[in-house]
C-alpha cells in the first residue's frame, strides 16, 4: 500500500474512533426519554410575526397527537442546523430535555427587499414529545454573523391543560407505500400529503405515489438504509387540481394551498399553510414531510424540518423530489450560483459568516473545512474547477448562490445541478448522519 494512502486510512480511523467515543459520550449526557415524556406527541401551533430585525411568537393553539415517532435518544440536538432553534426546558429543575434546529418561509422573507419595509405573519407549527409535566419554551434565532443562537422569546406551557385539542382536525386514509419492520419511535417515517388532486384523481395519486416512494428508497443513500424506512401517503384531497400559479391568475382551492411565484421566483413552489400541512401530515406517524403537487410544471422547494415539495410530472420530478429532500431532510445547502433568488444575497448568507450547512463554507483553510477528513492530502485547496477533479472531494469555488466567498465539496452533484447525478460523498455522508439521529442507530460524523 502506497505512503500516502496508508496514512490517509489510519487518519480515517482514527477519526472514526474519536466520532465514535464522542458520540457515546453524547447519548450519556442525553436525559432519559422515560423520565420526562409519554409516547404521545406535542404540536404547538405558533403564529410567527415580525418585520428585518423584530420577531416575536405567539401561540395560537396546543394539539396532542397520538405517537411521537421521532427521536428517542437524541432529545436535545446535537446538529447545530436550522436558523432557528426551540429548547424545551422542563419548568420545576430547569433542564433542557429536548431541542430542535430548524428553517421556516418566514425565515427566508426576512431576507427579501420586502422585509425591510412591511411586517408579515405565518403559521409555524413545532412538535415534541408530550412532557409529562409544564415546560419552558425557549424560542431563539440564529445569528447570521456569528453563527450563534440568541432568545427571541420564552412561552409557557402547562402540559396538563384540559384545553389541549385531541383527535384530528382533518382525517384521511394512509396507504403503505414503503414499510420498515421497525416501529415508528426508531424508523425514519416518510409521510407523502398530496396537493391539488381532486377524488377524480384518486388512481393517478396513488400511482404516482408510488413511483416517487421507489424513487426514494432506491436512490443513495437511502437505498442503503432501506430496512429503516417507513414511505407512507395520506389520501387527502383538493376540490380543485393544481397548485396556484399567480403569475397567471390562477387560484386553486387545494388541501394544503401550494403556490408557485414564492417570493418572486417562478419556480419556487411552497405553501405557507403550515398548521393545515401539519394537520393533515398528523394522519401517519413521521419524521420528514414530502408534499407531492399535482402539476407538470417544474419547481418544488425544501426548507429544512419544514417540508419538501415537488411536483408529479415535469420531466425533472424525480430529480426534484430527490433534491429537496436534500435540503428538507438532510439539511443540504443549494451549492449552485449562477441562478437567481428572490432573497437579498448577503442576508440569507452574510458576507464573511460560516453557513452553518454541512457542504457549503466560507473557510479556505484545509484543517478548518468542515469536511477535511474526505479530502485527500494531495487533493490542492482551494480546487481547481478541472476535469481531472471530477470525483474529488475538495473546495470549489461557488454554492449558496454565491459565485465569491462560499465553496461547495465537489465540482458537481444532485445539490449543484439538476439531472441524474449523486449527491457525493459530503452530502451522503451528511444525509446518512440524519438517517441515524432519527433511527437511534449508529455513528453520527
Amino acid at each position: 500500500m502506497p505512503r500516502t494512502l496508508l496514512a490517509f486510512s489510519i487518519m480515517l480511523a482514527m477519526f472514526s474512533a474519536f466520532l465514535t467515543v464522542a458520540v457515546a459520550d453524547d447519548k450519556l449526557s442525553q436525559p432519559k426519554y422515560e423520565d420526562y415524556f409519554t409516547d404521545e406527541a406535542l404540536r404547538v401551533d405558533l403564529i410567527h410575526t415580525g418585520t428585518r430585525g423584530q420577531e416575536f411568537f405567539g401561540i395560537e393553539e396546543i394539539v396532542a397527537e397520538p405517537v411521537w415517532p421521532g427521536t428517542r435518544v437524541y432529545l436535545v440536538d446535537n446538529t447545530g442546523f436550522g436558523k432557528y432553534r426551540f429548547r424545551v426546558l422542563d419548568q420545576a429543575t430547569g433542564r433542557e430535555i429536548f431541542s430542535q434546529g430548524y428553517c421556516t418561509l418566514f425565515g427566508e422573507w426576512l431576507t427579501t427587499s420586502t422585509a425591510k419595509k412591511s411586517w408579515r405573519s405565518m403559521t409555524e407549527p413545532i412538535r415534541m414529545p408530550f412532557p409529562k409535566a409544564p415546560v419552558t419554551l425557549v424560542m431563539e434565532v440564529r445569528n447570521d454573523k456569528t453563527g450563534k443562537f440568541r432568545e427571541i422569546q420564552k412561552l409557557q406551557i402547562d402540559t396538563t391543560a384540559y384545553d389541549i385539542r385531541r383527535g384530528r382536525a382533518f382525517p384521511f386514509d394512509v396507504l403503505d407505500l414503503h414499510k420498515s419492520e421497525r416501529s415508528p419511535a426508531t424508523a425514519l417515517d416518510v409521510v407523502i400529503v398530496p396537493d391539488g388532486y381532486t377524488v377524480e384523481d384518486e388512481e393517478k395519486l396513488e400511482a404516482d405515489a408510488r413511483r416517487f416512494a421507489a424513487v426514494l428508497v432506491n436512490h443513495s443513500p437511502f437505498d442503503r438504509h432501506k430496512d429503516k424506512i417507513s414511505v407512507r401517503l395520506v389520501k387527502a384531497f383538493s376540490r380543485q387540481s393544481g397548485p396556484d400559479e399567480p403569475r397567471k391568475g390562477l387560484f386553486n382551492d387545494t388541501i394544503v394551498g401550494t403556490s408557485f411565484d414564492t417570493f418572486n421566483s417562478a419556480r419556487y413552489l411552497t405553501t405557507d399553510n403550515m398548521k393545515r400541512l401539519r394537520e393533515v401530515a398528523s394522519n401517519a406517524p413521521y419524521d420528514a414531510i414530502f408534499v407531492m403537487v399535482n402539476s407538470y410544471r417544474y419547481g418544488g422547494g425544501g426548507i429544512f424540518n419544514s417540508y419538501s415539495i415537488f411536483t408529479s410530472d415535469s420531466e425533472y420530478s424525480e430529480y426534484v423530489m430527490v433534491h429537496e429532500f436534500g435540503h428538507g431532510f438532510g439539511a443540504l445547502a443549494d451549492e449552485y450560483y449562477s441562478s437567481s433568488t428572490g432573497y437579498e444575497e448577503d442576508e440569507f448568507y452574510a458576507k464573511g459568516a460560516e453557513p452553518w450547512e454541512p457542504n457549503i463554507t466560507a473557510q479556505t483553510k484545509r484543517d478548518k473545512i468542515k469536511w477535511k477528513h474526505l479530502i485527500k492530502p494531495d487533493t490542492p485547496i482551494p480546487t481547481p474547477d478541472e476535469d481531472k477533479y471530477d470525483d474529488a472531494v475538495g473546495l470549489f469555488l461557488g454554492g449558496g448562490y454565491k459565485a465569491r466567498g462560499l465553496y461547495r465539496p465537489t465540482r458537481d452533484s444532485k445539490m449543484h445541478h439538476k439531472g441524474l447525478l449523486p449527491f457525493g460523498p459530503v452530502n451522503e455522508e451528511a444525509i446518512e448522519n440524519m438517517i441515524h439521529y432519527f433511527t437511534d442507530s449508529e455513528v453520527m460524523r
